[in-house]
């Protein structure tokens, strides 16, 4: 969601669309992208003007797509950010705009995270994960880069921008999570998110419990500064 929409995905014509619709609730959705293949909404750019997303081919399998929006929210013509014959999905930008982190099973063994250069693309792609990756997140300062490992563990990769290529350090665990299905899922939506203060936010399997019961608080006004 980014500047008051929420883009997503709809089956409504059978096969998965890309839309979009104001977070009130104002109005009717928009469609965005339209194509015989499945798209999957991955993420807006920080300045709202790019929206990426993944689209399911059956020769090349998931490739990155982008669509640009002009100053005034017009959506203009999709193209290609990434295309190869492996998986690249589950994408996120950097907090600066100029680098984009996902997922690839390139490596022939295991998912691992990606970084590539934005808008092009091409060159510098710089190898994040190490035996494996999942779901990457990034820091609000741009300065950590957040994955799980296989094992569930949350992973934290140091990265500093340097005369315009990104420097990866040695990851490391923070701590680790009962995330469903663990750290071996490349395909279900993201089970954790970052706060701006740097806490986490992390859906957790209660082993040994019963259900939870879900609170909805209705018509809720948070306290304004």
């Amino acid at each position: 969601m980014v500047a008051g929409w929420l883009a997503f995905t709809s089956l409504k014509k059978g096969v998965g669309d890309i839309y979009r619709r104001l977070s009130s609730g104002a109005g009717a959705e928009e469609l965005l992208v339209e194509s015989k293949l499945q798209k999957n909404v991955d993420d807006w750019s920080p300045d709202g003007h790019v929206l990426l997303y993944n689209e399911e081919d059956p020769v090349t399998n998931r490739d990155m797509w982008v669509l640009p929006l002009g100053s005034d929210g017009t959506p203009g013509r999709p193209s290609v950010f990434l295309r190869t014959d492996f998986q690249e999905h589950r994408a996120q930008f950097s907090p600066d705009g100029h680098f984009v982190a996902y997922v690839s099973n390139e490596s022939g063994r295991t998912h691992e995270i990606f970084v590539r250069p934005f808008p092009s693309g091409v060159g510098g792609q710089s190898q994040i994960s190490v035996n494996g990756g999942i779901h990457p997140r990034w820091s609000h300062d741009g300065k950590e880069l957040y994955y799980l490992a296989p094992d569930g563990k949350l992973m934290a990769a140091p990265v500093r921008v340097k005369d315009g290529t990104l420097e990866v350090g040695t990851p490391q665990m923070l701590f680790q999570t009962r995330v469903p299905g663990g750290g071996t899922n490349a395909y279900t939506r993201p089970q954790y998110d970052v706060s701006r203060d740097g806490r986490f936010l992390v859906n957790t399997v209660l082993q040994g419990k019963t259900a939870s019961p879900i609170t909805l608080l209705l018509n809720w006004k948070p306290p304004t500064k």
